[in-house]
């Protein structure tokens, strides 16, 4: 991960502070914050947003979650998503039309690394990420709501925002719009039948001016209309992908690896005999499988260990690789200055040794990487916990370190980069 201050989230919802968000709104209900102009103006920009679609908008090496929408009024007097090109904003712009861009931060390094930062001090597993809404006066989006965490933050123009300061439906699977005719539909074009149509005489209103920010939980309705001005805003988008992000991953890797979760279910032919009734072969490989299943997860939930590793790796992982080196470039004199490459505590995981009384090894997170130590390195592990920066030549003082076992173990962190040296 890139460098940050470690102070993001609280800057953002200041003077709200991030233990009152939690307990308060967060999926409970709407936030607004009013700020002044001047507390995101160093976040993003218009500049900023022509380059970040011309850099992510021809590089063939943008996720897949990067894209450009106009919302255009279709024949129904509904808004319709069509995607578009970098060259052709400016022509939506001017048919006035809202221009969405999907994972600006693909082509915004700052945003990138903001988001990462985010999630990190969430303890989020699933990703964060913005999305980045350009309107012209008087345009926006209907009533709708989405199926994740948004923080609208605005950074130019006004826009009136009306919302229901509570969700209508906990966790939706999908996105929702009401149509005009007041009927609820799935982004799917399914109907929606115990969500009822929201009364929006009911809804909060508020006029967002830059600096102010806006949190949503996931099915919260809401509509948008930008003011006399053109409208920049960002959407900072939590991903509800719930539990399966952290077990999903686990369960593939290990059950990967065995030939029997790799093969296909068994062929069979189709007969009239076997119309009615599961082939044999077919019920003993499924019926094995979920054996298989039910055995794994039992493990998993007697491993605390194990399962805080799950949820260690998830939680602190992010898009941005800090340039690893190769061991033999690392070379530490007693003088050496060495910092920790983020500004957080460190996290690491401790396995018991059911033989013995010591731990049987310590996990270190970070850089988007898990480092596997020895368990007689928790003291030097404890200590780095404690610090962000110090000398080689400190290390030896510090109780419990074997100074030898020490450096290799530094030597390490630097390539793995949980440390870096002073230049």
């Amino acid at each position: 991960m890139l460098a940050g201050t470690g102070h993001e989230l609280a800057q953002l919802l200041h003077p709200v502070t991030p233990e009152e968000f939690l307990a308060k709104y967060w999926e409970k209900q709407a936030l607004h914050v009013r700020g002044t102009p001047e507390k995101f103006a160093r976040l993003f920009d218009r500049k900023r947003f022509d380059q970040a679609i011309l850099h992510a908008g021809f590089d063939k090496r943008a996720p897949a979650s990067f894209g450009i929408h106009a919302f255009w009024r279709n024949r129904h007097g509904l808004y319709a998503a069509i995607e578009i090109a970098p060259d052709q904003v400016r022509e939506a712009l001017t048919s006035r039309t809202t221009v969405c861009v999907n994972d600006i931060g693909a082509g915004d390094e700052g945003l990138s690394v903001f988001a990462a930062h985010i999630k990190r001090q969430l303890g989020l597993p699933s990703p964060v990420r913005f999305n980045c809404y350009l309107s012209p006066p008087g345009e926006g989006l209907d009533t709708h709501y989405d199926a994740r965490h948004a923080t609208v933050i605005q950074l130019s123009g006004r826009k009136l925002w009306r919302y229901s300061r509570l969700p209508a439906a906990a966790y939706p699977l999908r996105n929702a719009i009401v149509e005009q005719d007041g009927r609820v539909r799935q982004s799917d074009n399914k109907p929606i039948k115990d969500v009822p149509t929201p009364d929006e005489s009911q809804f909060e209103e508020v006029m967002l001016e830059p600096g102010d920010i806006l949190y949503l939980p996931p099915g919260c309705w809401h509509n948008a209309k930008a003011g006399d001005d053109s409208s920049l805003a960002l959407n900072m988008a939590c991903e509800t992908v719930g539990f399966f992000s952290i077990l999903g991953p686990e369960l593939e890797r290990v059950l990967q690896n065995r030939v029997e979760w790799r093969s296909l279910v068994p062929a069979t032919l189709a007969t009239p005999a076997g119309a009615g009734a599961m082939p044999p072969e077919v019920k003993e490989f499924i019926s094995s499988r979920v054996s298989e299943l039910r055995e794994l997860l039992g493990k998993l939930a007697a491993d605390e260990a194990e399962l805080e590793r799950l949820w260690r790796r998830s939680s602190t992982s992010s898009p941005h690789f800090t340039q690893a080196r190769p061991a033999s470039e690392v070379s530490l004199k007693p003088g050496d200055v060495l910092q920790r490459t983020e500004p957080y505590p460190l996290p690491f995981v401790v396995r018991p040794d059911a033989k013995a009384d010591a731990p049987a090894a310590v996990y270190v997170y970070g850089a988007n990487t898990e480092v596997a130590l020895p368990g007689d390195a928790l003291p030097l592990v404890r200590a780095l916990a404690e610090r962000q920066r110090f000398t080689v030549s400190e290390v030896e003082s510090w109780p419990g370190v074997r100074l030898e076992q020490a450096h290799d173990v530094l030597k390490l962190l630097v390539t793995r980069g949980l440390l870096r040296t002073e230049s």
